[in-house]
C-alpha cells in the first residue's frame, strides 16, 4: 500500500535514511555508509539498514510511542537478532521503554552465544511528534520538500540502555560471493536512481526485495492500486501505467471517464484498458535507451502528480482538504 495518512513512523524513518545519517553515527560512534529504507535482509523487512565503514551491519527499528511489555516491535527485534550476522548492531528507538520489555530484550541478548550482537535502546525525542503530525496532514506530494522540517529538533534524546552478547571470539564470517548482475538489474537500478532524484514521491525510496524484475511497481495510495514502470517486456513494450483491481474498479471508472482531461494534462496519449483495469501510456519513439528511460521517468512523475489526488484521497474524509492543497492535480471539468 505504501505511505499514506497515519504513517508517521515511516516519515521519521525516511527522514533518518535520507537526511539524518548523523543521528545513527552519534549513537554508535562510527561512520555509517548509505542507509536504506525498508531493506529486505534474509526475507525480513528492516525499517532502516546500513553498514559502518568498519563492516558492521546496523539494523534500526523505530516507533513513536512507548514500548510496553507486549509491544509488537519486540518480536521484530527478536527476528533481527536471529537473522543478523556476527558483529552487528541492533538499534531500537521509542519514546520510552518499560522495565519489563528491556528485561526481555536483555534475555534475548544473553541467549546469543555464537555471534557478537550489540543492542542499543534509544529514546526518540518527543519534540519530533508535532512535526510528524504536520507532515501527516500534508498532501503526499508535499512530503519530500518538507522532511527537512525535522532538522529543527534532535531525532533522539540519548541512549536509554545497551546490551552486548557474550560469545567467544570467532573468525570473520563475511562471505565473498560472485554475483552475476543481469542487464535488467542494471537498467532497473539506473531507473530507480533517476526516479529518486527527480520524482517527489516517498514510496520510491522503499527498497525492493530484488530489482531483477519486469515491473518497477510502487503502492499508490490504497490497497488495490499500483503505479508501474516497465522498461521492456516480452512484447518489447515500454510503458507507465496505473493498475487497479476489482477492489478499486469504481475508482478506475471514475478516473477513466476523465481520460481526455488526463491526456491533455500529460500531453501524450493515454490508453484505457478496461479488461485489465489500467490506464497506460506507451513510450514508442526514442533514439537510445537513456532517452527511453528519461521519457519513462518523466511519465511516471506526471502520472503520480495528476492521479495522486484520486488514488490517495478520493472518497476519504480529507478529500476536499487535500484536493485544495493540490488543485493542479484535479481532473475535474
Amino acid at each position: 500500500m505504501g505511505i499514506t495518512k497515519g504513517d508517521r513512523e515511516n516519515y521519521l524513518n525516511l527522514y533518518i535514511t535520507l537526511l539524518n545519517k548523523g543521528a545513527i553515527e552519534d549513537i554508535i560512534s562510527e561512520n555509517v555508509e548509505q542507509l536504506k529504507w525498508e531493506y529486505f535482509y534474509k526475507a525480513k523487512k528492516i525499517d532502516i539498514y546500513g553498514q559502518t565503514n568498519s563492516g558492521k551491519s546496523v539494523f534500526i527499528e523505530n516507533q513513536i510511542n512507548f514500548a510496553h511489555d507486549d509491544d509488537r516491535h519486540l518480536k521484530s527485534i527478536g527476528k533481527i537478532m536471529e537473522k543478523a550476522h556476527h558483529n552487528s548492531i541492533v538499534i531500537w528507538g521509542a519514546t520510552g521503554f518499560s522495565e519489563e520489555i528491556l528485561d526481555k530484550v536483555a534475555k534475548m541478548v544473553r541467549e546469543v552465544k555464537v555471534k557478537m550482537i550489540e543492542f542499543i535502546a534509544v529514546e526518540v525525542n518527543s519534540n519530533v511528534l508535532p512535526i510528524l503530525d504536520r507532515l501527516d496532514n500534508m498532501h503526499i506530494l508535499h512530503i519530500m520538500d518538507n522532511l527537512k522540517q525535522l532538522n529543527a529538533v534532535g531525532t533522539y534524546n540519548d541512549i536509554f540502555d545497551k546490551y552486548v552478547s557474550s560469545c567467544k571470539i570467532i573468525g570473520d564470517e563475511r562471505e565473498y560471493k560472485f554475483e552475476r548482475i543481469t542487464e535488467r538489474e542494471r537498467n532497473n537500478a539506473y531507473i530507480i536512481n533517476e526516479l529518486r532524484s527527480r520524482v517527489k514521491y516517498p514510496n520510491i525510496f522503499r527498497e525492493k526485495r530484488t530489482i531483477d524484475i519486469n515491473k518497477i511497481r510502487y503502492g499508490f495510495g490504497r490497497t488495490g492500486i499500483d503505479i508501474e514502470l516497465v522498461y521492456n517486456n516480452r512484447n518489447n513494450e515500454s510503458y507507465v501505467s496505473c493498475q487497479f483491481t476489482n477492489q478499486t474498479e469504481d475508482l478506475y471508472q471514475r478516473i477513466a471517464k476523465r481520460k481526455n482531461i488526463f491526456e491533455n494534462k500529460l500531453g501524450i496519449q493515454v490508453e484505457r484498458d478496461d479488461l485489465n483495469l489500467r490506464l497506460v501510456t506507451f513510450v514508442k519513439r526514442f533514439e537510445h535507451k537513456f532517452e527511453k528511460i528519461d521519457q519513462l521517468v518523466e511519465l511516471m512523475d506526471k502520472y503520480i502528480y495528476y492521479l495522486s489526488n484520486y488514488t490517495f484521497y478520493y472518497g476519504t474524509f480529507i478529500q476536499e482538504q487535500m484536493w485544495e492543497k493540490h488543485k493542479d492535480g484535479l481532473l475535474e471539468n
